[in-house]
């Protein structure tokens, strides 16, 4: 059985930003039980407290639920800094913003080079001269998006869906060691992930999530494979949710007063 994001609401598999699964094949060498599929929810913003919370007084029954069978980890923090970028880089690999290399959506490596042509965001580009070191600021956000003002991001997708395609390679930071190739989020991490674990056990992967360079959580492509493509991921689905405004009247979500 496999799954596809895609089949999600659109509008409401923006909403659930963060939304990856993962379909492991059991070991055929082992007698001990095997889970046939993950599902990790990150949800942006909720402490542990929250959770205790709202599974207490009945304000998320689904959560609660899923919690009867889980681990409560109370003697965890999360990565420091906080932030989207970072926290997932560690849910997905485990390692810190020093281990992984990513502290922020926007921030500074000293052997970058600038990107080859400007961000919207205002990142700006620059000189790469091969074997040098230059130091640059790293974007990965909405602002390497071909169209950021698109909920697809300006890829080749419908209007309403989104992905790694939609990312602008000119507007990605280049590696002055590697002929100035772009560097992509997915090869910026400095780690493996447990994408890469999943797949090299020939699970299938799904990810969901808010930009296209969220598909990090690939981790590193494989030798000889092309640096452009997020090679341990199955299915991507990624709005991005910076972009303009766009009306979803088949939803049968209501806003509540």
């Amino acid at each position: 059985m496999s799954f596809s994001l895609r089949k999600i609401g659109p509008c409401l598999a923006i909403a659930l930003a963060l939304s990856p699964l993962a379909s492991v094949r059991p070991s055929a060498d082992s007698d001990q039980p095997r889970a046939r599929y993950v599902m990790l929810i990150s949800i942006d913003g909720m402490h542990a407290v929250d959770f205790e919370v709202c599974a207490h007084n009945g304000t998320c029954p689904t959560l609660a639920e899923l919690g009867e069978n889980g681990v409560t980890y109370r003697r965890t923090s999360t990565s420091r800094p906080s932030d989207s970028a970072p926290g997932m880089a560690a849910l997905v690999s485990g390692g810190t913003p020093k281990t992984t290399g990513i502290y922020y959506d926007v921030a500074y490596d000293r052997v970058l080079a600038p990107p080859l042509n400007d961000t919207p965001n205002g990142n700006f580009s620059g000189d790469c001269t091969p074997n040098a070191v230059h130091g640059t600021t790293t974007e990965y956000e909405e602002g390497v998006d071909l169209n950021q003002t698109m909920l697809n991001g300006g890829g080749p997708y419908a209007l309403l869906d989104g992905g790694f395609r939609s990312i602008d390679s000119t507007r990605l930071p280049r590696d002055p060691f590697n002929n100035c190739s772009p560097v992509f989020p997915w090869n910026f991490i400095r780690v493996n992930t447990i994408y890469g674990v999943i797949h090299a056990a020939h699970g299938y992967t799904a990810w969901s999530d808010k930009h296209a360079v969220y598909a990090s959580v690939s981790g590193p492509t494989r030798p000889g494979d092309h640096p452009s493509v997020p090679d341990n991921l199955d299915d991507y689905y990624s709005p991005d949710v910076n972009s303009n405004g766009l009306a979803c009247p088949e939803s049968p979500l209501r806003a509540v007063d």
